[in-house]
């Protein structure tokens, strides 16, 4: 009996190795033959499933963004108010090995998407996702009492630049801006913000 491929896995095999060779040479090196190499594939194979470098780099960007969305679902599922709002704001950040490797791959993405319309399409499609996502949970957290009568989607919009600012500086300052540091920062901002508004307002002038 033939055996049945899975075409969806083996695309998706072969997204993950693109990630991986864009992560150690950029997405400059991820070239047909250097993918093929890492995934253990003929670049025949690598043709069969992506028409060319463009198509793959999408599909691998996508998988970049499938793994952060994926932890992000985790977050909501375990977390309620500040905690899943940090939580979902430090899914995006370099505080681990793995969440280092992924900011790297989104960040030589970013610089390709300056002049690639397609892979700009897919990180503005990820960012406004990972805003929503944070939105909701400030929404939630309101109904909690916290975070006061602050827009959601504003304070999302903010947070979120926060939070990829900080992932910046900790990527290209790790021994000044560490993931001890990253999270200090990112926890101080989110606990004045969620302050009751009267209270926020006499620790403003005190």
């Amino acid at each position: 009996m033939p055996k049945i491929v899975d075409h969806e896995e083996r695309r998706r095999d072969i997204a993950r190795a693109a990630l991986r060779v864009v992560a150690r040479e950029g997405v400059r090196g991820a070239d047909l033959r250097s993918v093929a190499d890492e995934a253990g594939w003929s670049t025949g194979v690598i043709n069969h499933y992506f028409v060319n470098k463009q198509t793959l780099l999408v599909a691998a960007l996508r998988e970049a963004a499938r793994g952060v969305g994926d932890h992000m679902t985790s977050v909501q599922v375990r977390e309620s108010g500040t905690d899943r709002v940090r939580d979902l704001l430090e899914a995006g950040m370099p505080l681990d090995d793995e969440r280092a490797a992924t900011c790297r791959i989104f960040f030589h993405f970013t610089a390709e998407g300056i002049i690639d319309s397609e892979l700009a399409a897919e990180l503005a499609g990820y960012y406004a996702w990972w805003r929503a996502q944070v939105r909701i949970a400030i929404e939630h957290a309101q109904l909690e009492g916290q975070f006061g009568s602050f827009d959601a989607g504003d304070l999302s919009e903010s947070l979120v630049a926060l939070a990829e600012g900080l992932g910046i500086q900790g990527m290209f300052d790790n021994a000044t801006m560490n993931p001890r540091r990253l999270r200090r920062h990112l926890a101080v901002m989110i606990g004045r913000l969620s302050l009751p508004h009267e209270i926020r307002e006499v620790s403003s002038h005190a």
